[in-house]
């Protein structure tokens, strides 16, 4: 393990170790006061009595083994981030918190969850931060051959071929008389992208002067594919009508059917195969790095507990409180 995990891990061991004595101290009882605590009755049901030391103890040996792994956890991934230089930035969580809400239904049921188990939102955003540090983790752990590369391009051909496509302008308005006048215009020499920018209504095209980029027939209004469709490159078409008004296209380009090569998608490929094994490289990252953390845990019966889940268990889950 490097350096900087190993240091960060010695000062986590000092403070569960602290803990473990603590625990231990005031569930088996070092002097009278402590055994006086632990003995102190919490509740009664129909008589009988539930200690200090009784819960004490099915807190300590229930879920305390998992929390104390989780802590564990959590130093290693935050000394490992730091040693690469990983700090999530405010987008990544806020991604990460999106679809967090998405997940619940919707950032007040997220919220309203949070309340309901005594969290905050900034507890979750905090445990989010982690989760993303782990993500960038286990993505440089991972390693992507050049034969996965080639096997997934070729099982996933149809994902990287594309249709005939056209490249076109559009200038769109709401009013048939418009397009009629600035069709005129065109005719006489005018620039369609110009004259796009400074009349068209079309939102996603108009600050481009009405380029729509390469698209192909099912890419828009079957109306406007027939249109652009039947153009050769330098055509300009008619007015016609459009569900969203009148429109006029001018092709600039065609190209026929292909597949994209290999080169121009590879890094695409590398990130879904890293993608895809992030979460089988998450777990193994974490594992080995507890194998290879010195952990001192006091409580025999803790430390056996924890050394158990540390074999098998999961990444923590941002939301398991």
């Amino acid at each position: 393990m490097h350096s900087t995990s190993i240091s960060a891990m010695k000062i986590t061991c000092v403070t569960i170790g602290v803990l473990c004595l603590t625990l231990a101290a005031i569930s088996c009882g070092d002097n009278t006061e402590e055994q006086a605590g632990a003995q102190r009755v919490l509740s009664t049901v129909n008589d009988t009595p539930i200690t200090q030391r009784q819960l004490v103890e099915r807190l300590w040996y229930g879920p305390g083994p998992r929390v104390l792994l989780r802590m564990i956890d959590e130093r290693l991934i935050i000394a490992e981030a730091a040693r690469r230089g990983i700090r999530p930035s405010r987008q990544q969580i806020e991604l990460k918190l999106s679809q967090a809400a998405s997940r619940f239904g919707s950032e007040k049921d997220l919220k309203d969850m949070l309340r309901q188990r005594g969290h905050s939102l900034a507890e979750l955003k905090d445990r989010l931060r982690l989760d993303a540090m782990l993500d960038r983790i286990a993505t440089e752990q991972t390693t992507v051959e050049d034969s996965q590369i080639e096997q997934y391009y070729q099982e996933n051909i149809d994902e990287f071929s594309y249709g005939e496509q056209v490249r076109a302008r559009m200038i769109l308005t709401q009013v048939r008389q418009n397009a009629e006048a600035l069709k005129e215009a065109l005719d006489r020499g005018g620039d369609f992208a110009g004259l796009a920018q400074q009349f068209s209504t079309d939102p996603a095209t108009s600050d481009q002067g009405g380029d729509m980029g390469y698209f192909e027939r099912d890419d828009y209004a079957e109306e406007i594919s027939e249109v652009a469709f039947s153009l050769e490159p330098g055509q300009t078409s008619e007015v016609f009508a459009v569900p969203d008004g009148f429109c006029i296209l001018k092709v600039e380009d065609r190209r026929p059917a292909a597949v994209k090569p290999l080169e121009d998608v590879r890094d695409q490929i590398i990130a879904r195969l890293k993608h895809k094994q992030r979460d089988k490289m998450r777990r193994q990252w974490l594992i080995e790095q507890r194998k290879q953390a010195r952990m001192v845990i006091a409580d025999p019966r803790l430390r056996e507990l924890v050394a158990g889940l540390a074999e098998v268990a999961t990444p923590p889950n941002p939301f398991e409180f």
